[in-house]
């Protein structure tokens, strides 16, 4: 886990708090020092300390300082084709590394087997991985806006699911918790200002607000839909 996902100390502690922990705490400050009690020493890996956190995320900082994360090393930055969706993914891209927005995205296409299958995708976390080659979910970035990949759904990701079998498989990102609650088949959750976010696209809850919704036609991809949630910083 890479702690430069996380802009403070409090965010980074809110990433072991669970939504069953919320709900019979009521508080998120409550919650916080409950999990900072509790897992001090085991709890889920055990929680660093607020000055071993910055030590740590400091040492993460020098380490990918010297590339940084500038225009020049955005893997869209050169992209001049005229692909809507991959436009897109240009155009967020520095946003998201640069965490002013919160992006998922959905996808239907075919797997190596042919086969339909979709899913809800970190675009943020997907850029920022990508950009070790160890990477255990290293994605080619450069040869996709070259168009010589493509990027599908995995079962690593939000939620993936397999059209002939029915199959879904939901996973946390280090976004988005994944909520299932109530009426709504699907909402997110954001691990840095806790917002919910409905990715229903014909829902209009009160939660749907939370995130800009808006579809876009690729001949690579067909329609691909993305859920921009501006991140509210806390005060």
């Amino acid at each position: 886990m890479s702690l430069l996902q996380y802009n403070s100390y409090e965010q980074y502690v809110d990433h072991f708090i669970s939504i069953n922990d919320v709900r019979y705490l009521r508080n998120w400050k409550l919650s916080r020092e409950f999990i900072q009690n509790a897992c001090s020493k085991s709890c889920m890996g055990r929680l660093l300390s607020r000055q071993e956190y910055i030590d740590q995320r400091n040492n993460e900082e020098g380490i990918i300082k010297p590339l940084g994360i500038s225009a020049v090393m955005l893997f869209g930055s050169s992209y001049k084709g005229n692909d809507r969706v991959l436009q897109q993914f240009a155009a967020r891209e520095q946003l998201l590394l640069n965490k002013k927005v919160s992006t998922i995205i959905f996808l239907i296409t075919r797997s190596s087997k042919g086969l339909e299958i979709s899913g809800f995708i970190d675009l943020e976390q997907c850029f920022r991985e990508s950009r070790f080659r160890n990477s255990e979910h290293y994605v080619d970035w450069p040869a996709i806006f070259e168009g010589k990949a493509k990027l599908t759904p995995h079962k690593h990701h939000l939620s993936y699911f397999e059209w002939n079998t029915s199959k879904v498989r939901l996973n946390d990102s280090d976004n988005f918790k994944v909520v299932q609650e109530g009426a709504h088949s699907l909402l997110m959750m954001h691990r840095g200002d806790h917002k919910m976010i409905c990715v229903n696209p014909g829902c209009f809850c009160s939660f749907a607000k939370n995130a800009t919704r808006s579809m876009h036609n690729s001949s690579i991809y067909g329609h691909c839909i993305f859920f921009d949630h501006v991140i509210r910083r806390s005060i």
